[in-house]
């Protein structure tokens, strides 16, 4: 009796695997036949082909965030990036339009502690809102109290970290304690430049510190080192120190770290805001410069001075240009650079109103150079207005000229207000939320302020709760737009405190208040009242309170 045949396992698989090859090979075939999206290319995505003749010379490697921003390229591009800020026209121009729309005059406190959570009433809530902002300003407002330079107010230095970050990439702002005599606050706030954090020199990067910034296992910060002066300063010292995010004793902040953007999860330091477009700003500025300089060529009497060969046989070819010679028969240049000449009647330059006596046999010819040249603004405003859309601002407002219809100058606008709301979200997070609450600290614990329960972290964050408020971002048409907020306001969709806030940054409540106060006032002293265009006249002052209630 013969046993059957059972294959050996390790043959058994082997097939299975070379039948299940050929069969994905097969597949693979026919799905190639099928399709037309990849002919031409190797790859699915035509993106990511090597054959594409368009795409050979296009091979960016794949880098970690410490990778795609190494030392040396970052600190290259601050160098630029300031350079831009200070020689080139357009670079200070984004930056500075940027810095007055998102922080112009500085982003203003609104206290807004959580009633609910706290189980205060509104009154109450309202009183310790208003008590909150009242000290606030005392610190804010003061730069002997604010600033450790003891030079800008918290609103200027806001524009200061601002401009800062987006030039330079980031910014520290340093919290030390330092009270003056005869002063109410020991809180300071000192801004450090994007160079002086970093591992120092001669010093490489380890797996938890990184360009001078040491993180735990999770990517937090924990510390910065700081050069005590300026690393490419010598006469500043030179000496590092690691600097704790937060204290250890009390866990204050030490450090605010605004970055202009950060742009990848595990990135920790920032990159310029105008690192994108530095290429071809300065294309654009040499461009913009040599046309300025054919344009102020050209605006005076460009000629060339044509000689009458000589008759004589033996002068041919004999009168060549030279600047040296006291010889009268020979040829002197006609356009010189040079401010020291032998003589008037040598040197013959360009000028305004210039008047020649030119030689015997001498000819002036006039030169077109066709400037200015027609083709520039076209060329200019369609690079600007990519330059625009790579830095999010509409080149109107780069340019400050509006000279399209109302709706596309609307349009610019509105994508400039969402520019300007994620810049002020973000400046308020990273730099003045935390200051604020720095401050509120310092309150509590001298007194100033009674705030029950705030030593818990629950009702600490329900007290600090705040709104930072930004200059608005003003009105085209301001008759048209009253009317929409009107409008708004009577179909629900908003209410006049949105209304008031977002017109001039006041809270409705005091702007109500101001304005019963000046009708009370005008009443009582025989001053018409204008509401809508008509007068008002009221014989019992106190109906305002009415009105208002």
């Amino acid at each position: 009796m013969r046993l059957p045949f059972f294959p050996k396992p390790e043959a058994s698989l082997a097939s299975e695997r070379e039948r299940f090859a050929r069969d994905e090979i097969s597949r693979l075939r026919q799905s190639q036949q099928s399709t037309t999206a990849n002919v031409g290319s190797e790859t699915r995505h035509r993106g990511a082909s090597q054959m594409v003749r368009s795409m050979l010379s296009w091979l960016p490697g794949l880098g970690s965030p410490r990778q795609d921003a190494p030392t040396g390229e970052r600190e290259m591009l601050i160098s630029r990036s300031r350079d831009a800020y200070r020689n080139h026209m357009l670079g200070r121009a984004a930056i500075n339009r940027a810095a007055t729309n998102v922080v112009g005059m500085g982003l203003s406190v609104r206290p807004n502690v959580d009633a609910e959570a706290l189980g205060l009433k509104d009154d109450e809530a309202n009183a310790i809102n208003g008590e909150l902002a009242r000290g606030f300003r005392l610190w804010a407002e003061n730069p002997l109290e604010c600033d450790a330079e003891g030079a800008l107010d918290f609103y200027m230095l806001q524009r200061l970290a601002f401009i800062s970050a987006m030039v330079s990439g980031d910014v520290l702002g340093m919290t030390p304690y330092s009270r003056l005599p005869g002063h109410i606050f020991g809180t300071k706030l000192q801004l450090i430049e994007a160079e002086r954090v970093s591992n120092g020199l001669g010093q490489r990067d380890k797996p938890d510190e990184i360009d001078g910034v040491r993180i735990d296992g999770l990517g937090r910060a924990t510390h910065y080192r700081v050069c005590r002066g300026y690393p490419s300063d010598h006469t500043t010292p030179q000496d590092f120190d690691w600097v704790p995010v937060y204290g250890e004793r009390t866990g204050r902040r030490r450090v605010l770290h605004l970055m202009n953007e950060k742009g990848r999860p595990g990135e920790v330091r920032g990159v310029p805001y105008l690192a994108p477009i530095l290429e071809a700003l300065q294309k654009l500025e040499r461009f913009s410069q040599a046309e300025l300089t054919a344009a102020v060529i050209s605006a005076m009497f460009t000629v060339a001075i044509k000689h009458d060969r000589s008759e004589d046989p033996e002068d041919l070819g004999t009168k060549a240009w030279d600047s040296f010679s006291d010889d009268p028969n020979k040829a002197n240049p006609v356009v010189s650079s040079s401010g020291g000449g032998k003589g008037e009647g040598d040197n013959l330059t360009l000028g305004e109103g210039a008047i020649w006596n030119l030689d015997e046999g001498a000819e002036p010819v006039a030169i077109s150079p066709n400037r200015p040249n027609a083709q520039f603004d076209p060329f200019f405003m369609a690079i600007v207005k990519e330059i625009g859309a790579a830095l999010e601002q509409p080149s109107e407002v780069l340019l400050m000229h509006f000279s399209t219809s109302y709706t596309a100058a609307r349009a610019a606008f509105n994508q400039l207000w969402k520019f300007i709301k994620q810049r002020r979200h973000h400046l308020g997070v990273q730099f003045c939320q935390p200051t604020y609450e720095l401050v509120i600290d310092e309150l509590v614990a001298r007194g100033m302020v009674k705030l029950p329960g705030y030593r818990d972290p629950a009702k600490r964050r329900a007290y600090v709760r705040a709104l930072w408020v930004g200059e608005p971002l003003g009105a085209l048409n301001e008759q048209v737009e009253a009317r929409a907020a009107t409008e708004r306001i009577a179909n629900g969709t908003s209410n006049e405190t949105l209304e008031t806030m977002a017109l001039h940054g006041e809270d409705w409540l005091d702007v109500a208040q101001d304005r019963a106060r000046e009708i009370r006032w005008k009443r009582n002293n025989g001053v018409p009242v204008f509401v809508g265009g008509k007068v008002h006249d009221s014989p019992n002052p106190d109906d305002v309170d009415k009105e208002t209630e």
